[in-house]
């Protein structure tokens, strides 16, 4: 995983929602209801909060409303929201002086992964859904661009560089750290190290805006040389001070170090050879162009989890709420399942002792021999609580064989389909086959594949971290390959409370940015987005007139839904 960003700087992508309705109920009696809609999102805390409201548009039972609501998405949260639609027939702040014509209840990602990021539903009052009744409601969302998922294309080089080793002519490598609001600076980039060279040439970089400096080209930048050291702490040779706009033309940085007793030592220089600024395709574009998201689990049964009777075993299943396992299944599952329309999933289960009396190190936790495959998150969890009945705890802890199974998955992906294969693996202990795993990951880094690791119960894990990559990309033991990009993320539940929403955020946090990677990799561009009828409600003739009254959306009308 790359550098954890404080909260200030997590990027995030600008939605902006169109609203309109069809059919709605008919509250006036001289003319037609004055619909407008309010918009709220729930907080933190668990209140609705007003986050915009249309115009109003009068005598009319099919508006399409003109004015926008802008909104952060956050593909890793649920972020929950309502659609409350009112006829609105006085200036009256008072909520009980208007008619409640109907809502929706939703999530920003049921509207993202619907087909063509385009929802379409009917509204519910005290009787629940009903199209022919209360009328539908249409929010599309679209992408509003602020440049920072642009990339800074860029290589670096160095010319004669110091070094502080007795012996040869050092090790290099570059860190670029980003002045913060606080005046504070935060490590963004690091490159590989070029040993035994004064005169490195590093392999070219993209750097996300987003995370070199938030979309400001001006912000101050500082380009640290080092020096590695296998025995002992890395040497700091000295810096560049500069911005991005300052990095965009090639030239030649004097490396300086201004807190030396000898500051105007040659220390060498940092040479641009190439840069330039390259906007890629983003998350939201692959989404809305139709690549879906596949979800496939991987559950842990080996005996280390105790039986399942025990009730400190990890499987326990409480009847008054859910084990680690069941909190991992559905605070993923609840995010990643917005984004496929069959809600077709792979449920697997590994290390347990079949009925047969076989140990499989990959089995389907529906007990089927020819088919995985299970419908929706529920149906991961009912094929989980029926298996682990049926299968006998047993062991090792082995990863290889679920990872294989992924990676033959995701070879099956072929053009014109976008697909993209999330593989969650869950897990109560130190793995036994860590050389054989790390084969299959390195053989599934090019594929469109992350696996999500979460790590529960109280076992050490350190073996885990390895595989995250953090420290150094992982590298194949049998052929000597490295990986071709950063496909894993482990988390132990335990260091976020067991809070299932918190596990969420830190697992799937880089998904995005992983699909876009991969995609951009192969040359995969997002596909057209797809189209959703612009004449789904009734013909205007039905509706009415569509005269707009402004300024309605600036009225202070408490909205809660009746």
């Amino acid at each position: 995983m790359p550098v954890h960003q404080p909260h200030d700087s997590i990027p995030k992508t600008r939605i902006r929602l169109t609203i309109e309705c069809s059919g709605l109920q008919n509250k006036d009696t001289f003319s037609k209801s004055d619909p407008t809609c309010i918009v709220k999102m729930k907080g933190k805390d668990g209140r609705w909060n007003e986050i915009g409201r249309t115009e109003q548009v009068k005598d009319n039972l099919n508006p399409k409303f003109k004015t926008k609501i802008d909104t952060d998405y956050l593909f890793e949260e649920v972020q929950d929201l309502q659609f409350l639609v009112y006829d609105i027939d006085s200036s009256s702040a008072q909520l009980d002086d208007h008619d409640f014509l109907g809502s929706l209840s939703t999530s920003m990602g049921s509207i993202v992964g619907a087909r063509g990021s385009c929802l379409i539903k009917p509204l519910s009052k005290t009787r629940g859904a009903d199209e022919k009744r209360y009328g539908s409601i249409k929010v599309m969302a679209e992408e509003v661009s602020s440049g920072t998922g642009d990339l800074l294309k860029i290589r670096f080089a160095g010319a004669n560089l110091a070094s502080k080793d007795w012996m040869g002519k050092g090790d290099k490598y570059l860190v670029i750290k980003r002045q913060r609001g606080d005046g504070q600076f935060e490590v963004v980039w690091k490159s590989e190290v070029i040993k035994n060279s004064k005169d490195p040439t590093w392999a070219p970089a993209e750097i996300p805006l987003s995370k070199l400096n938030l979309g400001k080209m001006d912000t101050p930048l500082a380009i640290e040389v080092m020096d590695w050291n296998s025995m002992s702490a890395h040497d700091y040779i000295g810096e560049v001070m500069c911005t991005a706009n300052d990095l965009l033309q090639p030239r030649h940085f004097k490396v300086e170090k201004p807190k030396s007793k000898n500051p105007g030592k040659d220390r060498g220089e940092v040479i641009v050879q190439f840069a330039e600024l390259f906007h890629p395709p983003s998350f939201f574009e692959y989404i809305s162009g139709g690549c879906e998201i596949t979800v496939m689990v991987a559950i842990d049964f080996t005996a280390s989890n105790k039986p399942v009777k025990d009730p400190n075993s990890l499987h326990y299943m409480n009847p008054n709420g859910w084990n680690q396992y069941q909190q991992a299944i559905m605070s993923v599952g609840e995010i990643l399942d917005k984004y496929n329309q069959d809600q077709e999933f792979e449920a697997y289960g590994f290390g347990g002792k079949l009925p047969s009396g076989q140990v499989s190190h990959c089995f389907a936790l529906n007990g089927s021999s020819s088919s995985q495959t299970v419908h929706g998150v529920q149906g991961i969890l009912d094929a989980y609580q029926s298996s682990i009945l049926n299968v006998e705890l047993y062991g090792p802890t082995n990863f290889a064989s679920i990872i294989a199974a992924a990676n033959t998955a995701a070879a099956k992906i072929k053009p014109p389909k976008q697909s993209y294969i999330v593989l969650l693996i869950i897990t109560d202990g130190a793995i036994t086959d860590l050389d054989e795993t790390i084969d299959a990951i390195v053989r599934a880094s090019g594929m469109p594949l992350s696996i999500v690791i979460v790590g529960v119960g109280g076992a050490d894990f350190a073996a885990m971290q390895q595989l995250d990559g953090d420290d150094e990309p992982l590298r194949s033991q049998t052929t000597g390959q490295r990986v071709q990009r950063d496909i894993v993320q482990f988390v132990a539940f335990r260091d976020l409370a067991n809070d299932g929403p918190r596990l969420a955020k830190e697992v799937l946090a880089e998904i995005p940015d992983q699909l876009t990677s991969y995609m951009r990799s192969h040359n995969i561009k997002p596909m057209p987005r797809q189209q959703v009828s612009s004449n789904w409600a009734p013909p205007p003739a039905a509706g009415g007139g569509g005269d707009i009254a402004h300024g309605v959306a600036n009225m202070n009308i408490h909205a809660q839904p009746p």
